[in-house]
């Protein structure tokens, strides 16, 4: 009986051992979720072969990236720095700082907008551009 006891319990702190090597499972933490743009609009998947293209983009600061709009949906997730996004809403002009951590939605033709690094250090930014085969990420307004 003692044996057996024994036996038992050697099971149980093999078993546990075992327990606290164990490989933990993976992580997921949703960074950013939106429909809609910083202007609230609704922006649309064009049509064509789906590529997906994912830029890390680095803006010194007082760099700017002229007024544009993009023919395809954009999500920004902002790593390091602070970035100022200026867009023309309904020929309204507003202003976001979005800081590390946050993210935003791009992607409406009717919503032009530029980005500038006001800050003292540099902004870097991983941007996915849900777009189709030949078509640019952005389009240059004048």
């Amino acid at each position: 009986m003692v044996f057996r006891c024994l036996g038992f319990t050697a099971s149980l702190l093999v078993l546990a051992a075992g327990a606290v090597q164990a490989t933990p499972g993976p992580v997921m933490e949703e960074l950013f979720r939106s429909s809609r743009t910083l202007g609230n609009r609704v922006v649309a998947y064009p049509a064509g072969t789906p590529e997906m293209r994912i830029f890390r983009i680095t803006i010194p600061s007082g760099a700017k990236i002229p007024l544009h709009t993009h023919p395809s949906p954009v999500v920004v997730l902002v790593e390091q720095g602070a970035l100022t996004n200026v867009r023309i809403v309904d020929g309204v002009e507003e202003t976001s700082v979005v800081k590390a951590g946050d993210g935003f939605l791009e992607g409406h033709p009717g919503e032009p907008h530029y980005v500038i690094n006001r800050g003292d250090e540099p902004v870097i930014s991983l941007v996915t551009f849900a777009s189709v085969e030949g078509m640019p990420n952005l389009i240059r307004v004048e």
